[in-house]
């Protein structure tokens, strides 16, 4: 069940076609870079679908629902597509119930599926290696090739 706020946020969304979803606690040095290669990632292999990045977050004290919803993309590269860009929609909300990573894959999924996504990807809000390149990766085989689960090979 979603709270107050996760419902208000997927009424004013409606629909989506992709949601990538960042569970988080304390992650403010880091999960502004996980969130601008989300973003380029939707921008520059998905531009035609409707995405949304959901932070869910877990009582974070150093400002990491600030730094989700500050983060921009800063490769100018990005804007040379020949399709038009939708915008990719950022959301930051608290999760409530038993402390942990279950509780914020409980709300993104909920979300996910409230919005009727055809697909929802996750990502650590601690990651360094994260690129664009990952987001289609762990999308295009649901979007395209059929495909219910895609894991990274590490």
């Amino acid at each position: 069940m979603l709270t107050a706020e996760a419902s208000r946020a997927v009424a004013e969304l409606g629909h989506v076609d992709v949601v990538i979803g960042i569970p988080s606690f304390n992650n403010a040095r880091t999960i502004g870079h996980v969130v601008r290669a989300a973003q380029g990632g939707l921008a520059k292999y998905f531009p035609q679908l409707r995405s949304v990045i959901i932070n869910s977050d877990g009582g974070s004290k150093d400002g990491t629902r600030d730094a989700v919803l500050k983060a921009s993309i800063e490769d100018p590269r990005l804007l040379l597509l020949n399709t038009p860009l939708l915008p990719v929609h950022r959301i930051s909300l608290p999760y409530h119930g038993i402390p942990g990573k279950g509780s914020a894959f409980r709300m993104i999924f909920a979300m996910a599926r409230q919005l009727g996504a055809q697909a929802c990807a996750v990502l650590d809000a601690d990651l360094r290696s994260v690129t664009p390149e990952w987001i289609d990766l762990l999308l295009r085989p649901i979007l395209y090739a059929g495909y219910d689960f895609v894991a990274p090979y590490y």
